[in-house]
């Protein structure tokens, strides 16, 4: 392989010959770069000299491409470079390195970074670029800014999922000093993300059942499945509905958590003849009865042995295809709508644009985004004293810190996920741009279409202007910095985050009166919430916690977005991180408070094992992916909508992500018990896929970190909270208030003889039932003539001696047969309850025998 580098290279050397990946050992790297080999490459080469090569030149040139054999790579990596003076030119450079590539070889493999979204859409212009031949682009601001948005919905989550798509080992009889909680935490960062096919044993078996034999039998975590990965037009399910099941034959592929590439396979190897009473799972492997089919498709998605297609069919033909409308002709048709003359909108008539009044909520042409109609940046611009006096709750402050001629920084890629369809309208979150104004109308033209976004001209360095837009009462304050001006040479990389740490601590040193917490009240725990009611919750917490004292900007939820991944030392003085101590065992970023676009780098070595895993990642960040959304936006219009543009909301295939509170949630039962039972019952009752623990660092401590899908023996704790995958189209069902708390599940009978003693006896009281019912059916009836028997004129039976008798006949056979048939009517019901009573036990039975319920 190839590689063009501008960074270190330490990391991507080691990564590549690391023992988790698969066929590692079989490749060599070749770096290319015009700058000529420091120190560290050359301590490199003398590491990897069997390894690793290093020419001096540049890919532009085909004299250069000859002496790295390009024709012979498997595949060429082209890095941005994250420090340069001017990022467009950087990925204008890197295209036009991808064009050198693809002319040199038009079928090469290509994974190539670029540093802003908006120039993503030019790689679409390149006749031969084609992702289903593996090429990769990898836009850092576009996955930074969606992990961010994600994390304002659940803090932590773009520590858990960047863990996911790193290498790194972790030893478990190790011995070190260090503390459990930090164990705990590094265990789960040796946790990465692989794609492979499925057996035949998994065919015809929806999602939830091969996500639980996964889990249960082969101890890997299953995350989405994708049918026919070939078909451009087809993207990731994540944790898709009973209805998907799995078909081999059409090469159905799944995404898997796993420790090592040897774990995963197990799904691709498991057999139900050789593997079925196998309880080792090292022993699934390969066995002889290995159908040929996965045979000949397992290189197509391992990566490295990806097989090149016979057609040459770009994106746009391909897609072409199938759209019913071109997209073309939908831009078309937005771009007639504009209205030709000028209008205004006060800032009363905002609430208007940003949601109907009388109807359903309007989404984009994708039916992905929440949309409204165009709007000027005056429009949604509102002032210090107007935002005070709004008595903003439940929102996201975003602190943009730029210059006068700053580049834009993606706002483009943090607001769309936190719009996505698959929120309930009632749940979307008021978004405040805090910053210059100016410098946000380079940013609006991409958002303009957004709800419920607004303008506060101000700066997170003045407290003021964070008093002004409540922050003590947000759901999360983001704090971002921006590319420096183009052209800039001045500026010091080491200064580059000065301002977002000095923001920082600007936060941390705020205190608040309770005065400035209006209108909250005490809720109980008592159901599962969405978002609103969640940070409704937090903000009561806070309170409760500071009764006395003044709030401080410590309880703040606050994320710091890091250019030099070194400055994390600056933001809290009160971590305990050892100089020098590498980003990803800091606490601020194990906690989810900072984060960094040097994780991402790593990304680009997961993207050449597993190419199709990129689908998955952007899959999730996003809510879910679209073809037609890439289109549009390579046109540059934006989010488009409107009349007969305007789509109903196309979730089905869409996820949300969801930071679930264990005790106040149907999965308090599990508080005290293991980790395991918790994953199977999400996933039963409440349609979620667990991803992982949010846990305090010690017991009522503020301080959370991050447990990426601990073991199943993994003991939860009742202020523990999970990360679950949640299904646009699944219902979560409420808290009820009868379930068993932690104590009296304890004194429930939880021994798996006892269970079987039960249901033997309910089985035998069914058989009884059942023999007695028959006998009733056919029991013999007299033949009677005129006369009563002197028991039928008994008093007891309601007659009298002096009373007539009635004449014989058919109504006496009717009152027997009303007699027999209640009865039989009786009888019915005693069986139907104890059929349901036998499959509760059975349901119970299997549960507590195969140790979901411990």
């Amino acid at each position: 392989m190839v590689l063009s580098l501008f960074i270190s290279h330490t990391l991507y050397c080691a990564l590549f010959q690391h023992p988790d990946r698969d066929s590692s050992e079989f490749y060599r790297i070749v770096v290319l770069s015009e700058q000529v080999p420091d120190e560290e490459m050359g301590s490199l080469q003398e590491r990897y000299f069997s390894k690793l090569d290093y020419f001096k030149g540049s890919v532009m040139v085909m004299k250069d491409l000859n002496r790295v054999r390009l024709s012979d790579a498997k595949a060429t990596l082209i890095l941005a470079d994250r420090t340069a003076p001017d990022v467009d030119a950087d990925d204008a450079a890197n295209i036009m390195r991808v064009v050198s590539v693809k002319n040199y070889k038009y079928d090469a493999q290509v994974i190539v970074q670029l540093s802003q979204y908006h120039n993503k859409a030019f790689l679409q212009n390149i006749p031969s670029w084609n992702p289903e031949k593996g090429d990769i682009v990898i836009c850092l601001a576009e996955l930074r800014l969606g992990l961010l948005a994600q994390s304002c919905i659940a803090p932590g989550f773009s520590s858990l999922m960047a863990n996911f798509f790193t290498t790194r080992s972790f030893d478990e009889n190790q011995k070190t000093n260090e503390e459990p909680w930090m164990k705990n935490y590094r265990r789960g960062t040796a946790l990465e993300l692989y794609c492979r096919p499925f057996s035949d044993a998994f065919d015809g078996m929806s999602f939830p059942q091969a996500c639980e034999f996964c889990y249960s039998k082969l101890k890997i975590l299953l995350l989405a499945i994708q049918i026919n990965p070939t078909d451009p037009l087809m993207t990731p399910q994540i944790n898709p509905p009973p209805h998907v099941t799995i078909d081999v034959l059409r090469k159905t592929v799944g995404y898997f958590v796993a420790d090592n590439a040897t774990q995963v396979d197990r799904a691709q190897f498991y057999c139900t003849k050789c593997h079925l009473g196998v309880e080792e799972v090292d022993l699934i492997r390969k066995c002889d009865c290995q159908p040929a089919h996965l045979e000949s498709h397992t290189p197509v998605l391992s990566g490295p042995g990806m097989k090149k297609l016979q057609k040459q069919t770009s994106l746009r033909q391909v897609s072409s295809i199938y759209d019913d409308e071109p997209v073309e002709s939908k831009i078309w048709s937005y771009i007639n709508q504009f209205d030709r003359s000028p209008k205004s909108h006060s800032v009363e008539d905002i609430t208007k644009l940003d949601g109907n009044e009388a109807g359903s909520p309007t989404f984009d042409s994708t039916g992905m985004f929440y949309w409204v109609p165009s709007r000027s940046i005056e429009d949604v611009t509102i002032s210090r004293k107007e935002a005070a006096t709004a008595f903003y709750r439940n929102h996201i402050v975003v602190c943009v810190l730029s210059q006068e001629k700053s580049q834009i920084c993606g706002l483009s890629s943090f607001v769309p996920p936190l719009r996505s369809s698959v929120i309930k309208p009632e749940d979307l979150q008021d978004i405040i741009l805090l910053g210059d104004p100016k410098y946000l109308e380079k940013e609006w033209k991409y958002l303009n279409n957004m709800p419920k976004v607004f303008v506060v001209k101000g700066t997170a360095l003045n407290r003021s202007d964070l008093r002004s837009v409540n922050l003590n009462t947000c759901a999360m304050c983001v704090i971002l910095g921006t590319p420096a001006a183009a052209g800039d040479k001045n500026s010091d990389p080491t200064m580059a985050d000065k301002s977002v740490i000095l923001a920082t601590l600007n936060v941390r040193a705020m205190k608040f009166s309770e005065e400035e917490c209006p209108g909250l009240k005490e809720e109980q725990d008592n159901d599962f919430v969405g978002m609103k009611q969640y940070a409704d919750k937090v903000i009561n917490r806070r309170k409760r916690k500071h009764s006395i004292s003044q709030l401080t900007g410590y309880d703040v939820p606050l994320i710091t977005d890091l250019v030099r991944d070194s400055n994390v030392q600056f933001l809290d003085d009160r971590d305990e991180d050892l100089p020098g101590t590498e980003f990803y065992l800091s606490q601020p970023y194990i906690g989810g408070s900072a984060f960094t676009a040097s994780v991402l780098d790593l990304l680009m070595v997961t993207c050449f094992f597993n190419p199709t895993v990129m689908k998955c990642i952007h899959t999730i960040i996003f809510g879910g992916a679209s073809l037609e959304l890439e289109r549009i936006m390579a046109e540059g219009a934006g989010l488009i909508g409107g009349a007969k543009i305007s789509q109903p909301a196309q979730n089905k295939n869409q996820v949300s992500v969801d930071l679930v509170t264990v005790k106040s949630s149907p999965l308090g039962i599990h508080v005290g018990s293991p980790y395991g039972g918790l994953v199977i019952d999400a996933l039963r009752t409440m349609g979620l896929v667990v991803l992982g623990i949010y846990r305090p660092v010690t017991t009522g401590a503020s301080k959370r970190y991050v447990i990426c899908n601990p073991p199943e023996t993994f003991i939860v704790e009742e202020d523990d909270q999970v990360y679950a995958l949640h299904r646009a189209n699944s219902v979560i069902q409420p808290v009820l208030r009868t379930r068993l708390n932690s104590n009296q599940r304890r004194l429930v009978d939880t021994d798996v003889q006892s269970l079987e003693k039960n249901l033997n006896a309910l089985a035998a009281d069914v058989s009884n039932t059942e023999q007695r019912f028959l006998s009733v059916l056919h029991i013999d009836r007299p033949d009677r003539t005129g006369t009563l028997t002197q028991e039928e004129e008994s008093p007891l039976l309601g007659r009298s001696e002096n009373r007539p008798l009635r004449p014989a006949g058919p109504s006496f056979a009717t009152l027997e047969r009303r007699g027999i048939d209640e009865e039989l009517r009786i009888m019915e019901q005693k069986l139907a309850r104890m059929k349901q009573d036998i499959a509760f036990m059975q349901e119970r039975y299997v549960k507590f025998a195969f140790g979901d319920y411990t």
